[in-house]
């Protein structure tokens, strides 16, 4: 018998309607169907689910049913389930869930590629929120700091490798009355060694909304007696178990506090029943005192901090209207001291209630919103226009600084960015020195600063433009040219001064022959009317072999006014006439002050032109042509001699008696 490769495990309870379609969709997987045994365990259905699951295991010999009684949740029947697999993998789905054709194969797949021990596969909600996993991911370790895969999602619907779960004895608690399925899941992060896979690169797994309103897993936790400590209580004792004190194991406990023990004290809480509120604070109470360290506490949000704080200390006058304060229509105010900001809950700095100020601590949760809402020059100036806001603090107080700095050296230039009138402010970038520099923005309250790069969340609209040739506050020039960074889009300019940055910016538009005879290239360079003066064009060809030169005449088109955004054209003349044999390479000649620089003429379009003669007599003839590299060549080869010219000469070349031998016409001259 083949051993299967994935055992897929459906607990079944009153799915009459949805069984058949979960099943089949097990079932019918693209992987090979003699790797798939599916278990279906009947938890003492009472709507005919049993039944449908008898008749199913009729037409699908993969299909096993096991029957056991009323347990009062899924994780009885999922246990009875594992008892009986014989896969390489488990996996759990629910009786009115499905799966995507190609999830099992692609799990599979992903878990043999890389020795994970936990794949994830990419949820589908249907009628319900899930959580999202857009980029796939080989491997990634619960342990990393940067990761946060044990956080994010701990229901059971993933991939396990099956010796794990039964090397560590890994079972869902039967008796919780909700949240197994987190108890299950956290266990097995806390033990995948060989890390987690996630395929998100396929619809996995759908999450769907049953008709009641609800899953087994959706009813609120914390509401059922014993949730704390058949559920809760195992999840923070298995993080203390098996990580060491520290920083990963605080984060581990910081998730279970926050979204499974704290969670309950919510909006919810004061209009509750005297039974229930003294049942959760009892509870929620043992688990602070037990597992919460002070690290932990100042991990969390602040009011979470508070809440444990006031759960340790039975105040729970102070706790019910922190928790009013939180659900108010405004939110709860921020002040900023020094360079600290805090939430301003009731107790703030309150004699009666002596709650460290690190307990209403704001600053690192503050994040700089910022978005590019403009990039586009201004004569000499690339004027950059922004929004920049502190999350959670208004606009009173605050000063935005747009900052430059070389990515080579690290030095800053800062400046000083002016309100635009709709909520944003506007700098303009300086352009003094040479390099790539970087732009940041910086918000400001006081003591209290935040800085970010500038430009990856931009308005809709926004492009670079193109480089500019300005004119620079020193009285020289130099060449700016914005770019988005290829990896994270953020904007960058580099600044190239003189010669060598206006010829960095020109732009060749094609070359023909004109009508005189003369060579005519057409170009373009963008600069500023300020700066255009600084810059004086030439154009010139050299011979490859002889080192002989000629030079031509530039001559710019257009008023100069600046009107034109793509920079003033000009026109460079070239007249072959006189030109020796052979090839000759053009240049585009720039001067900026004293210094000279030059760069080869591109050209666009290959063949060669029609040839032209550029010598008496069509002695010599030229063409221009592209070379490999993609420049500009003119091409002077020997003229053909005109046939009347080339009759002369064989004459004045042939013998005398040849030239007087006597034909028809001296015969009769002869006679006469």
């Amino acid at each position: 018998m083949t051993t299967p490769k994935v055992s897929v495990i459906v607990p079944v309870y009153d799915c009459v309607t949805t069984v058949a379609t979960s099943l089949g969709s097990a079932l019918d997987q693209t992987i090979a169907p003699e790797l798939v045994e599916v278990i279906a365990v009947d938890d003492g259905s009472t709507d005919g689910s049993g039944e449908e699951l008898d008749r199913l295991a009729a037409l699908h010999p993969r299909l096993t049913v096991l029957k056991r009684p009323n347990s009062g949740g899924p994780g009885g029947p999922r246990n009875t389930g594992m008892s009986r697999a014989r896969g390489e993998y488990l996996f759990f789905l629910d009786a009115d869930d499905r799966l995507g054709p190609e999830a099992l194969e692609r799990m599979c797949a992903a878990a043999d590629a890389n020795g994970t021990d936990v794949v994830i596969g990419r949820y589908v909600g249907v009628g319900r929120p899930v959580a999202e996993f857009t980029r796939s991911i080989a491997h990634v370790s619960v342990d990393d700091p940067d990761s946060d895969i044990y956080s994010r999602s701990l229901t059971a619907q993933k991939l396990f490798r099956r010796s794990v779960i039964e090397e560590h004895r890994i079972r869902f608690p039967e008796d919780a009355p909700t949240g197994e399925d987190k108890v299950f899941t956290a266990h097995a992060l806390l033990h995948a060694s060989g890390g987690v896979s996630v395929v998100a690169d396929h619809d996995c797994y759908y999450l769907v909304q049953r008709e009641d309103g609800g899953n087994l897993t959706e009813t609120a936790l914390a509401a059922r007696p014993g949730y704390y400590a058949k559920a809760a209580r195992p999840l923070l004792e298995n993080v203390v178990r098996h990580r060491e004190p520290g920083p990963i194991r605080d984060r581990m406990l910081v998730r279970h506090f926050h979204r499974d023990v704290l969670h309950a004290f919510n909006a919810d809480y004061p209009g509750s029943s005297e039974e229930r509120r003294r049942r959760l604070w009892e509870e929620a109470r043992a688990l602070c005192d037990e597992y919460l360290t002070e690290s932990v506490v100042l991990r969390m949000p602040p009011k979470f901090r508070l809440i444990a704080h006031c759960l340790r200390g039975g105040d729970e006058d102070l706790l019910v209207r922190i928790i009013e304060a939180d659900g108010a229509a405004e939110p709860v105010p921020v002040v900023v001291d020094g360079d600290r900001a805090h939430v301003r809950y009731p107790g703030f700095r309150d004699p009666s209630a002596p709650i460290p100020d690190s307990y209403f601590d704001l600053t690192d949760r503050l994040r700089l919103r910022r978005t590019l809402t403009s990039v586009e020059w201004a004569g000499d100036l690339l004027r950059t226009g922004c929004t920049a806001e502190i999350t959670r603090l208004g606009p009173d107080g605050r000063a935005v600084t747009l900052l430059q700095r070389s990515r080579k050296t690290g030095a800053e230039r800062r400046l000083a960015a002016e309100p635009d009138g709709d909520g944003g402010y506007t700098a303009g970038i300086a352009a003094d020195d040479n390099g790539v520099w970087d732009l940041h923005v910086e918000a400001r309250h006081g003591d209290l600063a935040m800085e970010g790069r500038l430009g990856a969340a931009r308005a809709p609209h926004v492009a670079v433009p193109p480089g500019r040739f300005v004119r620079c506050a020193d009285g020289g020039g130099a060449a700016v040219e914005p770019f988005f960074t290829r990896e994270y889009g953020n904007l960058s300019f580099t600044v190239t001064r003189g010669a060598a940055g206006a010829v960095r910016l020109v732009r060749f538009e094609g070359a023909e022959w004109a009508p005189d005879g003369r060579l005519r290239v057409r170009g373009r360079l963008p600069a500023s009317p300020a700066a255009e003066p600084l810059v004086r064009l030439g154009i010139t060809i050299d011979h490859r072999t002889q080192g002989t030169s000629l030079e031509g005449e530039v001559v710019l088109d257009g008023p100069g006014d600046g009107t034109d955004p793509g920079g003033r054209g000009f026109t460079a003349l070239l007249d072959p006439r006189g030109l020796a044999a052979g090839r000759w390479d053009a240049w585009l000649e720039v001067t900026v002050g004293g210094e000279r620089t030059r760069r080869r003429m591109p050209l666009a379009t290959t063949g060669r032109s029609p040839a032209v003669p550029c010598a008496p007599l069509g002695l010599r003839h030229a063409s221009f042509y592209r070379t490999e590299g993609g420049n500009l060549t003119v091409d002077v080869v020997p003229g053909k001699v005109p046939a009347l010219a080339r009759s002369a000469k064989r004459r004045l070349r042939a013998p005398l008696a040849q030239r007087t031998s006597p034909g028809r016409g001296s015969s009769q001259r002869n006679q006469k």
